[in-house]
């Protein structure tokens, strides 16, 4: 196997298995370059092409123990989001709680939780004071219940 080292406008340089170097016209490749990709050089006294190594494809073995894999870098980037049964997304448990207590009333709390029908409902009735008295009975609730390592519960 072999590695694309250079490219220049009207060649590449390729580093071979047996550590040398083979400068070839960029017109031999039949895929678009990139520094650092795996080659195979096929070459005859006339011509040689060069095409993208096949990378073998992942085999699978049965673990000796469970591990947990996350599959993204939680520096840069955000999980990506679960679903869960009964639509239930989770949300800070703290926030939750404080947007229920504070502004439960009009329903500001069930647009945090994404659940916008419900919190437009709280907003037609807030009048009533009926979802101010579910919001705090939906404030109890997410107080009792347990977050996770994130600090999220599911609402």
């Amino acid at each position: 196997m072999a590695k694309i080292l250079n490219i220049t406008d009207t060649s590449i340089i390729i580093g071979t298995d047996n550590g040398g170097l083979k400068e070839v016209k960029l017109s031999d490749v039949n895929y678009y370059p990139r520094v650092g990709d795996q080659v195979e050089i096929y070459e005859t006294e006339e011509k040689i092409i060069v095409t993208k190594a096949e990378t073998p494809p992942l085999q699978r073995s049965a673990p000796s123990s469970i591990i947990n894999i996350t599959p993204y870098n939680s520096q840069n980037m955000s999980p990506p989001p679960q679903r869960y049964a009964n639509s239930q997304k989770p949300v800070n448990k703290t926030a939750y709680c404080l947007l229920c207590i504070f502004l439960g009333g009009i329903g500001i709390h069930k647009f945090y939780a994404g659940k916008i029908g419900i919190g437009i409902l709280y907003l037609l009735f807030c009048w009533t004071l009926i979802p101010s008295l579910i919001a705090l009975i939906e404030f109890i609730i997410a107080l009792c219940d347990t977050a996770d390592a994130n600090g999220n519960i599911l609402v």
